[in-house]
């Protein structure tokens, strides 16, 4: 078996995104595709379907190094890039938000996504008349929902089956669902999500996109008082990562997590890291990322997905988050 990709486009939501689908690949056949370059898929039952959505301005191909990671699992891994409307930053790259599903009245009322319906749409309908090596081995059933940055955000949002039909998990890294102030909430608010599927939290210690961002929420702890850290007292630290794992989850059921890798930045989820869009300046050395880091930062999201999939993994979360560079962990 090996990994390869499948290149093709749909309309998400309005929006043109562009997508590739990994999937596991017959090496036995590479001489039929000598012409064409589209390798057949190895043999097997159907895949459950990973989708990965991209932070603001972050390319998907900064994800391919994890759908390296988890093909070879028994998972199909699709990434996208949708282009749309980044409010008052123009038009770029975006997960696809509906930004009024956000608002104090709108809350619940229907999903946050704009792209997820559209692409899962657009992969049951896959044909081998579409030339799409992967057509009829994806098993829609078993979807695992996971995202970066606003990606992340929005994974967080679509942890309900009613909204996105067959989702099973969601995962996010370095994301949260505090709410900036112009959404028309308080200060510091952190919104709730359905979490009717397993969650997994994953965020750097280091984040400096997160840190950055602090003035969109005009916490009160955001103020000097005159100690150098911008701390307030002290005793408030802001931390909306965490904040959206203690708040955001109403239920303890035990499969839901949150891990803290130490010395991570906002990019670690990324290789490589395109420091010509996005907000990479935000951090001393977004792509300097402990290669470490990053491969256990794969290892946690393999794990997790075989657990919410009820696969075997070979490890348990339980083993992976005592790793040295897991700086805290917990569990709910």
């Amino acid at each position: 078996m090996i990994v390869r990709g499948w290149h093709f486009s749909f309309d998400a939501g309005g929006d043109a995104a562009l997508a590739t689908l990994y999937y596991p690949a017959d090496g036995g056949r590479l001489e039929e595709a000598r012409l064409t370059g589209q390798v057949p898929a190895a043999a097997g039952e159907p895949w459950p379907l990973v989708i990965m959505m991209p932070g603001i301005n972050v390319a998907p191909d900064s994800y391919r190094w994890l759908a390296h990671r988890l093909v070879p699992t028994g998972v199909c891994v699709v990434t996208y890039a949708a282009i749309g409307s980044l409010g008052p930053a123009g038009q770029g790259i975006t997960p696809g938000l509906d930004l009024d599903a956000l608002s104090p009245a709108n809350l619940g009322s229907r999903p946050v996504a704009t792209a997820l319906g559209p692409l899962l749409d657009r992969l049951a309908g896959l044909s081998e008349a579409d030339g799409a090596p992967a057509a009829g081995m994806l098993d829609l059933s078993r979807v695992v929902v996971g995202g970066h940055s606003a990606g992340g955000t929005v994974a967080l949002h679509s942890s309900d089956p009613g909204w996105v039909p067959g989702v099973r998990a969601v995962f996010a890294y370095g994301a949260h669902t505090m709410t900036a102030t112009a959404l028309g909430r308080g200060e510091a608010a952190v919104m709730a999500i359905p979490a009717k599927v397993p969650v997994m939290l994953l965020a750097g210690t280091d984040d400096g996109v997160i840190a950055a961002s602090r003035d969109r929420y005009h916490r009160d702890d955001a103020t000097d008082d005159g100690d150098g850290d911008d701390g307030g007292d002290g005793d408030d630290v802001h931390d909306p990562v965490r904040r959206t794992f203690e708040e955001a989850i109403g239920h303890r059921r035990g499969d839901s997590w949150l891990v803290e890798l130490a010395g991570a930045g906002h990019f670690a989820a990324c290789h490589p890291v395109d420091t010509t869009s996005g907000r990479a300046f935000l951090e001393p050395d977004p792509v300097g990322a402990d290669p470490a880091v990053r491969a256990l930062l794969g290892d946690l999201v393999a794990v997790f997905i075989a657990a919410s999939l009820g696969e075997p993994a070979g490890i348990s979360l339980e083993q992976l988050v005592e790793h040295d560079l897991v700086a805290h962990w917990y569990r709910r």
